[in-house]
């Protein structure tokens, strides 16, 4: 009877630890406070957080980053100056696709699966169209970022997770055209549903969706304007007819708050490290014109005035200038507190861009109404980041009438790319990268001499990261076969 008794009290101690061990390794390495699936709501405020800077993005993701800045001339930097000169060649895009991208991936998926699109916790964040529109326009968005910064990237079978781990890279051409299907299908996509949560870029309203896509759209059909100019028509066209941003309330602002998690990079960097100034690009420009912006840009040295540090400057001949502190400024300027506040905001794309945008279409003749029209919408976008910075009667009134600001057909393009360039001062340092490709204005100092890249010249585009040299060989060696050398120097696509 004991014997039997032992073999029972064997198995079920067995028993026991196969159960036990079964939970154990269940349970293994599961953060008990992390959800195991993403709410649709919480990822597309995620996504829009990182492209801010404060939900993971860093200062070579963020749509405003110090690196974009920097490529368009708004800074210059004061200590460490290697990425003013170019000596940083390879920037890594791996933070897009496994950050926003995979969150708005997973709101499209989680508002199509049947098991997912009709439950509460889905439709608490709007509708199932509402979400799957505005997650279209905001990945869309981040694509035309990337493919403009480094020209051929993974695209179309990219976001597969496990099921493909070296994905091709799409041919920017072809990332293009499926961009203007993606933003021209989702800003249609909008219904009368469930208002948009989550949404901290525009508090749930459809109608600024719908404009910034369109808008995005125009945005991408003038980059065709030396590639494919026929397309870049067609499409610009398009564009406007289904509406584009009407106002600066239609901006599309990203809002920083005043703490320390959701703050504006630059005010954290003014926190101790103060490694931007002002360039003098950016100064000299508005003083020569007497422009009403230079205050609200551009903060005072210590003697009141307003000093911008050369851009490219390196070694000893740093040592005779000096940014100072918040408290104790020195003798050149640190970027205006309109910009650089703990809650100051950024502007990835502005009415005023768009204004120039149309100005620029119309004095091209891809819109009717030639540089009459263009001279018009040239001004009301001058006007529009007037008010945009708060200025607004005579001040406004006596710039507009400058000799060098008043409209000229003979100089149009220079002068409309000029003052978009101005009016996008610390938003997107991106685009106004690659409208300077595009146009080769406003005119900035290249060749930068002290550079250290190898023709000295503002980059092309940006290096692919070393990742995918060692786990993406073959694809990637096809790209640069069909795109050009993996060099600074290579042009994109519609660069020509």
């Amino acid at each position: 009877m004991k014997k039997y008794f032992n073999k029972f009290l064997i198995i079920f101690i067995a028993g026991v630890a196969i159960t036990s061990c079964k939970k154990i390794s269940d349970d293994i390495n599961v953060n008990p406070n992390q959800p195991i699936k993403l709410s649709p709501g919480y990822g597309f405020t995620s996504a829009l957080q990182y492209l801010g800077g404060t939900g993971g993005g860093n200062a070579t993701t963020n749509i405003n980053s110090a690196a974009g800045e920097l490529y368009s001339q708004y800074l210059a930097e004061t200590f460490y100056n290697n990425e003013s000169r170019f000596a940083l060649a390879q920037y890594d895009y791996q933070g897009y696709y496994t950050g926003p991208l995979t969150d708005l991936q997973q709101v499209i998926t989680t508002n199509t699966d049947p098991a997912t699109k009709g439950t509460k916790l889905t439709l608490s964040f709007g509708s199932n169209a509402n979400q799957i529109a505005a997650a279209r326009i905001l990945r869309a968005f981040i694509y035309l970022t990337i493919t403009d910064r480094w020209g051929d990237v993974p695209y179309s079978e990219a976001l597969k997770g496990r099921d493909n781990l070296t994905p091709k890279f799409d041919a920017q051409k072809d990332i293009y055209t499926d961009l203007f299907k993606e933003l021209t299908e989702a800003q249609a996509q909008f219904d009368d549903g469930g208002q948009l949560t989550g949404d901290i870029l525009f508090g749930g309203d459809n109608t600024k969706w719908k404009h910034w896509a369109n808008s995005l759209r125009a945005v991408m059909a003038l980059r065709l304007s030396k590639v494919d100019a026929t397309t870049g028509q067609a499409e610009f066209q398009k564009a406007i007819a289904a509406g584009v941003m009407t106002s600066n309330d239609d901006n599309a602002t990203f809002r920083y708050l005043q703490e320390q998690n959701n703050e504006n990079p630059f005010f954290g960097n003014y926190r101790n490290r103060y490694d931007y100034a002002v360039s003098d690009q950016v100064v000299n420009r508005l003083q020569g014109n007497n422009d009403p912006r230079l205050p609200v840009y551009v903060a005072p040295t210590s003697a009141g005035t307003f000093v911008g540090l050369p851009y490219g400057l390196a070694g000893e001949a740093l040592d005779a200038y000096n940014i100072g502190t918040r408290s104790k400024k020195g003798n050149v300027s640190q970027i205006g507190e309109a910009y650089s506040a703990q809650d100051a905001p950024t502007t990835w794309t502005s009415y005023a861009q768009i204004l120039f945008a149309q100005a620029e279409a119309a004095h091209r003749g891809w819109i009717p109404g030639g540089d009459a029209a263009a001279a018009t919408l040239y001004t009301q976008g001058v006007t529009a980041s007037l008010q945009q910075n708060g200025i607004e009667g005579a001040g406004a009134t006596a710039y507009l009438a400058r000799p060098d600001v008043v409209f000229n057909p003979a100089t149009a393009v220079q002068q409309i790319i000029t003052q978009k360039w101005i009016a996008n001062y610390m938003g997107n340092g991106w685009e106004s990268w690659a409208e300077y490709r595009r146009t080769g204005f406003p005119t900035l100092v290249d060749p930068v001499p002290t550079a250290l890249n190898a023709d000295k010249h503002i980059p092309r585009r940006q290096q692919y990261p070393q990742s995918e040299n060692d786990l993406n060989k073959a694809h990637y060696q096809e790209a640069i076969a069909r795109q050009g050398p993996d060099l600074l120097s290579t042009h994109v696509w519609w660069d020509k």
